[in-house]
């Protein structure tokens, strides 16, 4: 049985139910206004919707929140206007999109990471709100944008606020911490509900409510599933802390690893470790013969269609294959680590800001990280006395698209990493990627640069999860990432940065958090190896083949945006290391999403063959 989910959200007025007539709905199930026109229309699970109500006042959390309908039909019966739903936003728990209809006035968002998404559109003349952008291109017959699609041939990421648009002309996301209110008439506009809370609170104190938050996360879903729980166990401190909450007496946990052909690196020795703690636990560890390898199936997909081009998605089939392996075991949700990093081992971008708020500190930690990374000194000057605002950051990184490759050991304290453009985008694309990141009214995240980085760090892990999260949800398995929770990341972000991440240590602040509950030898490790190139390597290896046909003629060459020679030159050229192979991933990525059924049944236009060339 599926566990996916998709909805369309409607204002209320005979023109939002005269506009769901005119498109086909998502799905049979339906919750109305108070007036009984239509409201949220959809498909999704029986215990995936919360509803409360009271007069002309309905609300809804969709996905997990520890809320009961009691709770919801109180406070339906407090507000007398979406504006005062900011409250309830900020105190839920959990990951869920939080949408209202009160007297007639429409009010939909979803959490902070990008897990729970928005996305906006016209349809007939109204705005309608749905958790899907293939969902909206489907009812409006909205076309892919190939000038957002070259952007994100971008290395080693797509930086906001670009990235958050979504990829179908027409087609408008709502960015995480923001809403959209959807009036009868259906106008509509957005609005922040969400501001990072300032980072100030010390180890210790940040420490007592980071364990909280993720603990309460953790259980509150073991307590709201039935049967079976599973969970990720690389062997590392994010996911061992994960198992080791999930540890509860009346609860079946199976763990999975993912085999690797590496001996090298200790997740391996450090999942011993941890197994050994956790006696009552059952562990799936399957020969590496037995699981698909890296960039398996890419050529012909996983049919399920991610919001934007995965650049993760040479790993597909082997979540695929765990959702399969977990729900044999009964599992019906299975804990990821996604977000531990993000949130715990801050970008070296906080240097930056540390050394305006306090120089002397300052001075101790970048002295620490240049023995750690061998940074130049000169560089290491250049990059922390940089004072560029945003957008003028992005005009400068706009200049050096074409550059060539960041030096090794080169420090990155910007408001992004150096961005690059590989070498086989046509000059159309580059040209049109360019003209994208140049732009005076673009705004941060954040006022300082490490928060920036933060926040953009999580929206991408976001992103991967909300993907991940519809792959295994075709399998019957919800996923669940504790660490990106609402509450769970204010929690971490309210710390100062440089006690949230030290050079000195490994995520002190989660170790500090779960001291007590996670083993002190984990809590105490000094070392993160990740031999993860052979793996990257073998896959790559064993799938060249199917690799080289996807740019036989392929889409991005249709599209202008690619020279398919180029591609298989670079696909075909002897590679020592994995690290050329990074390089390719957003065009593998971008190349594998256009060939998508749902992709590939829209006609995008020739935007790119207009544009001059750089």
């Amino acid at each position: 049985m599926s566990a996916d989910m998709a909805f369309v959200v409607l204002p209320d007025s005979d023109a939002g139910s005269a506009a769901l007539a005119r498109a086909a709905a998502p799905g049979p199930e339906g919750i109305p206004h108070a007036s009984g026109r239509p409201w949220l229309v959809g498909h999704w699970p029986a215990d995936a919707m919360t509803v409360g109500a009271a007069g002309r006042t309905r609300l809804v959390v969709a996905g997990f929140c520890p809320v009961t309908p009691a709770e919801l039909h109180a406070e339906a019966a407090r507000l007398t206007d979406v504006a005062g739903l900011d409250d309830l936003a900020r105190r839920l728990r959990g990951s869920a999109h939080l949408i209202a209809s009160v007297g007639g006035r429409v009010r939909v968002q979803g959490g902070i990471a990008g897990v729970c998404c928005v996305y906006r559109a016209r349809l007939a003349g109204v705005t309608v709100a749905a958790d899907r952008p293939d969902t909206l291109a489907a009812m409006t017959g909205a076309h892919v944008d190939e000038r957002l699609l070259a952007l994100r041939l971008l290395r080693p990421c797509v930086p906001h606020p670009l990235r958050e648009r979504a990829l179908w002309r027409g087609v408008d996301a709502v960015p995480p911490g923001s809403h959209l209110v959807i009036e009868p008439d259906g106008t509509a506009r957005t609005a922040r509900w969400w501001q990072p809370p300032e980072p100030v609170q010390p180890l210790q104190q940040g420490a007592s409510a980071v364990r909280e938050a993720l603990t309460d996360a953790v259980r509150s879903r073991i307590r709201a599933t039935d049967g079976v729980v599973s969970t990720d166990f690389s062997g590392g401190m994010d996911s061992g802390t994960l198992a080791q909450l999930a540890a509860t007496p009346d609860r079946r946990l199976v763990t999975v690893r993912r085999p690797r052909p590496a001996a090298g690196g200790d997740d391996a020795l450090w999942a011993r470790r941890i197994a050994d703690g956790l006696p009552h636990a059952e562990h799936l560890l399957p020969a590496y013969g037995q699981v698909p390898t890296l960039y398996a199936e890419l050529d012909r997909g996983t049919g399920v269609l991610p919001a934007e081009p995965a650049h993760w998605i040479r790993d597909a089939a082997r979540f695929v294959d765990s959702a399969r392996r977990v729900a044999a075991q009964g599992s019906r949700l299975h804990l990821c680590g996604y977000g531990g990093d993000e949130l715990f081992s801050p970008s070296s971008s906080y240097l930056h800001t540390l050394a305006r708020s306090r120089p002397l500190t300052a001075v101790r930690h970048i002295r620490d990280r240049r023995a750690l990374k061998h940074w130049p000194l000169a560089a290491t000057w250049r990059a922390v006395t940089d004072s560029k605002d945003f957008p003028a950051w992005l005009t400068h990184s706009a200049g050096r698209l074409t550059a060539a490759p960041p030096r090794p050991f080169r420090p990155q304290l910007g408001w992004t990493p150096e961005l690059r453009m590989p070498a086989w985008v046509t000059a159309d694309a580059a040209y049109t990627t360019c003209e994208l990141l140049t732009d005076a009214s673009y705004e941060p995240l954040a006022p300082d640069r490490g928060t920036h980085r933060t926040l953009e760090a999580i929206r991408q892990a976001g992103a991967a999860v909300a993907y991940a999260t519809r792959l295994m949800a075709a399998h019957g398995v919800r996923l669940a990432a504790p660490y990106l929770d609402d509450r769970v990341i204010e929690a971490a972000l309210a710390v100062r940065p440089d006690e949230r991440g030290t050079p000195q240590r490994y995520k002190p602040l989660l170790a500090e958090a779960m001291r007590g509950i996670v083993p002190d030898d984990l809590l105490g490790r000094a070392t993160k190896v990740r031999p993860y190139g052979e793996d990257v390597m073998d896959g790559f290896r064993r799938h060249r083949p199917a690799l080289l046909a996807l740019f036989d003629g392929s889409e991005l060459s249709r599209l202008g945006l690619v020279d398919d020679a180029a591609v298989r030159a670079e696909l075909s050229a002897p590679h020592p290391t994995a690290a050329p192979l990074l390089a390719l991933e957003p065009t593998l990525a971008c190349e594998a999403w256009l060939r998508t059924p749902a992709v590939a049944r829209s006609e995008p236009g020739t935007v790119m063959r207009a544009l001059p060339s750089g």
